[in-house]
């Protein structure tokens, strides 16, 4: 008798261990990747990869934004606005894509990992969130490129306008931040005149416009926010439908403590400006 009480106790030991141990917890793809995340909505947008800040390194730019607020007829501020901000945007989908073609090939591939690929895939996989593995599947593969993929100009342009009060908000000038990005280090960035006294979060400083937009794109690219935007932008790709910014705008309830509201602004934005003009120009995606 007594053995067999201690054989229901050990049995219900292993069990609760294997419960608690998630079988059934994965990040396989973008649509179950909660677990692994542990960002928040106002998580800080981190600071550049290694990898980017040997790329800014490398490949200098002028730092002098232009001053909008001295633009006083609007058509005229709105496209020194957009002919500034897209050429960054477009330079950060670039190299985006460069990475997903590597992916796409690695996927469509029968061939064992390479020592040099499964470095480079899990330096990825970390910078993107992801757990990092001794190997990769197809679906670890996937996951990434789930994350790793473009955020459309007409989108980025309407966030940027909305935020920074087309480039002539203290944080834009200030502090290069066209995006309304945080930070919780003293000193990091600029404090908000409105900020609560029991609030720490500053409103994060940059060396320039380009580094803005690459945080706010990896931001997106990683937040548990967005999990909505990317599980809506990876539908596109699955239904090989062009990515648009009309398309992922809803995933950005999270964006503000404004959400349906906010979504409908920065959807009035895109409308408004007819900012889809600006996809005509970003880099064109893999073919399938």
């Amino acid at each position: 008798m007594e053995k067999k009480i201690l054989w229901i106790i050990s049995f219900a030991l292993i069990f609760i261990l294997w419960i608690k141990a998630g079988p059934f917890k994965n990040d396989l793809d973008d649509t179950q990747d909660g677990a692994s995340e542990t960002s928040s909505l106002y998580e800080e947008s981190g600071e550049a990869t290694s990898d980017e800040k040997n790329y800014f390194k490398s490949h200098p730019i002028q730092k002098n934004s232009p001053d909008f607020a001295a633009i006083t007829d609007v058509k005229e501020r709105k496209k020194a606005f957009f002919d500034y901000l897209t050429p960054f945007i477009n330079e950060k989908n670039s190299l985006i894509l460069k990475d997903r073609e590597r992916l796409n090939a690695l996927l469509k591939s029968n061939k064992k990992l390479s020592t040099k690929n499964k470095k480079w895939i899990s330096t990825l996989r970390q910078n993107h969130k992801l757990k990092k593995l001794e190997n990769y599947s197809k679906d670890d593969i996937q996951a990434l490129l789930n994350r790793l993929d473009i955020i459309p100009a007409s989108l980025v342009l309407a966030q940027a306008a909305n935020e920074s009060a087309w480039g002539t908000s203290r944080f834009a000038t200030k502090g290069n931040n066209y995006f309304g990005q945080w930070c919780f280090r003293k000193g990091c960035g600029l404090v908000p005149e409105s900020r609560d006294s029991d609030a720490d979060h500053e409103v994060r400083k940059f060396n320039d416009a380009r580094e803005s937009v690459f945080a706010y794109i990896d931001n997106l690219n990683t937040n548990a926010a967005y999990k909505k935007l990317r599980a809506s932008r990876a539908q596109l790709r699955q239904d090989k439908e062009v990515v648009t910014g009309l398309a992922l705008v809803h995933g950005l309830e999270h964006y503000s403590e404004r959400g349906q509201a906010y979504v409908e602004e920065i959807e009035g934005l895109i409308n408004y400006n007819k900012l889809w003009r600006f996809n005509r120009s970003q880099p064109k995606p893999e073919q399938p």
